[in-house]
């Protein structure tokens, strides 16, 4: 990886050339859109025009962007309590009105959700951060939805799908795509984006470094701005289409395989333990104290190593709360992983000296 570049954040531009395919065959029928909250709202609205008095349940730990969103969105949003770092933490449906909608969130890709019969709410689930891991893709609940853009490597993308094993009578809205059309804000957000992924894929001179991140900042104020669920343009669908089911996974296990038994053990933060649920989003590294969070993530940072705090805004009652994500999807060698390594193990060093 070029150091310029740095390693995390957003992707640079790559053909869909070199990647394995995964399987399809989880869905009834799929509806992508540019972004995960369009097509929550989607499926919200589609349930309640069929239940119009439903209540709509959010995971407390969920990204504050999109909370903030969809409480301009809807008047009926409550919230519930579960471990987001428990990956054997069974939710309670009986808690719930059967008149309700509940989403579940398939945290890092590592939570498969247990549906039970008989009387219970609607159920969402969300696999932004599991895009085809055993849970999405043995999902017993009526509709799903994810983020795509946090794996595929395109300017924006979302989907929503009805499982296979889904016995929900409500079908799936259609929004279908069109040509471009100027008032279309979330084509002026596309264009900033892959030209931003352009030039961070031809970078080589601080000048460029700093072009990219303006443009990609300026669409990416679009996203936040937009509340109306607007139809994708039919060159964008075709392109989302190219990456949807290629298979990221291979290149995460083989990274994470690699990097997470060499970091230096320390009293500062754990890895969340996987077991066997499944290959995590990324590094997930969890701390007591949002302080030593930052202080690694500040550092990392120095060191051209961009992670992810998942999520700020995020208050929770327990020992370990808070959650750091490193990168290791395809963009990276072993060399690019030493290097990370080397950071990592090098200020936990320089924290107990």
């Amino acid at each position: 990886m070029n150091k310029l570049l740095g390693y995390g954040s957003f992707f640079h531009a790559v053909t869909p050339d070199g990647f394995n395919t995964s399987h399809s065959n989880f869905m009834e029928e799929y509806q992508l859109f540019y972004t995960g909250r369009y097509a929550l709202k989607a499926v919200f609205n589609g349930i309640l025009q069929e239940k119009p008095n439903a209540n709509i349940w959010l995971p407390n730990y969920y990204c504050p962007f999109v909370k903030d969103w969809l409480e301009k969105e809807f008047r009926q949003i409550r919230y519930y309590n579960i471990d987001p770092f428990d990956t054997d933490a069974v939710l309670d449906y009986k808690q719930f009105p059967a008149t309700d909608i509940v989403l579940f969130n398939n945290y890092w890709g590592l939570k498969e959700n247990s549906i039970p019969e008989g009387s219970r709410p609607i159920i969402v689930e969300d696999h932004s951060h599991g895009w085809l891991s055993p849970g999405c893709g043995q999902s017993n609940a009526d509709f799903c939805i994810a983020s795509l853009r946090k794996t595929l490597p395109v300017p924006l993308a979302g989907i929503a799908w009805k499982p296979k094993n889904s016995n929900l009578s409500i079908d799936l809205s259609s929004y279908g795509s069109q040509k471009t059309t100027a008032e279309n804000p979330m084509v002026k957000a596309w264009n900033g984006i892959q030209e931003a992924m352009i030039l961070k894929s031809k970078c080589d001179k601080e000048s460029d470094k700093k072009r990219f991140l303006e443009v990609h900042g300026e669409g990416e104020s679009i996203l936040g701005e937009e509340q109306r669920i607007w139809p994708l343009d039919i060159e964008h669908e075709k392109r989302i289409r190219e990456y949807l089911f290629l298979n990221y996974d291979d290149y995460k296990e083989k990274n994470l395989t690699y990097i997470t038994g060499k970091i230096v053990p320390t009293n500062h933060f754990k890895i969340l333990e996987t077991k066997t649920k499944g290959i995590p989003f990324g590094l997930l590294l969890i701390f007591k104290e949002r302080e030593m969070l930052q202080g690694l993530k500040s550092y990392l940072i120095q060191e051209q190593i961009y992670p992810a705090e998942l999520w700020p805004k995020n208050e929770m009652d327990q020992k370990f709360k808070y959650l750091l994500n490193v990168h290791m999807d395809f963009r990276y060698s072993q060399k690019d992983l030493d290097y990370i390594l080397a950071r990592i193990n090098n200020w936990n060093q320089q924290q107990t000296a």
